[in-house]
């Protein structure tokens, strides 16, 4: 088996050349056949990934969970297996895989939404507005490990419920929500556990629903998730599908394991192909020396 690695160059600019010699280290010790990528504006992760779309290489994502997302997508109709070395910020699929991955090489979910994939939480309403405008707050005085907390405030200031129309197989939920999330993991915004019972490989995927409410009561709700204790509300609901249709009367932005996709419908459903996800957790620490943890 022939390892490639695909280093994010935009977010690890100060800790690159420290991962290139530890992935250097592990892979001779343990007798890897590698080669390290390196994304950079001429050299797209797509691109970079597409170019072994023949092989049957394990394609190690080295960055956060869009990093991940990025390479799950060009991956997508290959033999290729993904991995995954978590040096982001939130680094969420990395917790959802380290309670479900017991083995080197497991099989996971993916789920399709419109013409893109993703294999952890895509989230919809205020959830979505704190991730995508974390990336906004540069500044160095807060800690990266904060900003998610930062963006909540940040988007409680200006929130406003969406309305939309939630189409299960069976029934239709309508109504105005302050979010909407769709997982396949059970983590996202840093830490947050948000699919307590989550599995990642069982054909399906938890809906969480969150009804309208005054502020303060939405952000009980939402930062009892850290823990995974918001189910106790009379306001949160849960389904469980392996496919949705979500409508909204406006065009609005979503937040699917790291990137941005804007749409008036989303067609969300569980692929019949798995992806083969190699997590080898011996790789993982030794790389990043769990620094991530304390960022």
């Amino acid at each position: 088996m022939k390892y490639i690695f695909v280093i994010n160059s935009f977010t690890l600019k100060d800790e690159i050349n420290d991962i290139i010699h530890r992935i250097k280290e592990f892979s001779i010790k343990n007798g890897f056949d590698y080669e390290i990528e390196i994304n950079n504006e001429d050299n797209s992760t797509e691109d970079i990934v597409k170019k072994y779309k023949k092989c049957k290489y394990t394609i190690v994502a080295v960055g956060g969970d869009g990093m991940i997302n990025r390479v799950l997508n060009a991956l997508i109709d290959t033999d290729n297996i993904l991995g995954f070395i978590p040096c982001g910020t939130g680094n969420d699929f990395y917790r959802s895989a380290s309670k479900e991955f017991k083995k080197l090489n497991n099989e996971c979910d993916v789920i399709k939404i419109n013409n893109k994939y993703f294999i952890n939480v895509a989230c919809f309403g205020i959830d979505a507005d704190v991730a995508n405008n974390k990336g906004l707050i540069k500044s160095k005085l807060i800690p990266k490990s904060q900003r998610y907390n930062v963006s909540v405030i940040n988007s409680f200031l200006k929130y406003e419920p969406r309305h939309f129309l939630l189409k299960f197989d069976n029934e239709e939920v309508e109504g105005d929500f302050a979010t909407v999330a769709v997982c396949n993991g059970g983590y996202y915004g840093s830490g947050y556990n948000i699919a307590p019972n989550f599995k990642l490989n069982n054909n399906m995927f938890d809906v969480y629903v969150v009804e309208d409410a005054n502020k303060v009561s939405i952000m009980k709700m939402i930062l009892s998730m850290k823990k995974g204790k918001h189910e106790k509300y009379k306001k949160v609901h849960k389904y469980q599908t392996n496919k949705l249709t979500l409508i909204s009367n406006l065009a609005i932005n979503s937040n699917i394991d790291g990137e941005e996709l804007e749409s008036k419908k989303f067609n969300i459903e569980v692929m019949n192909k798995k992806m083969n996800v190699y997590f080898n957790k011996k790789l993982i620490n030794f790389v990043t020396k769990k620094n991530w943890m304390r960022r």
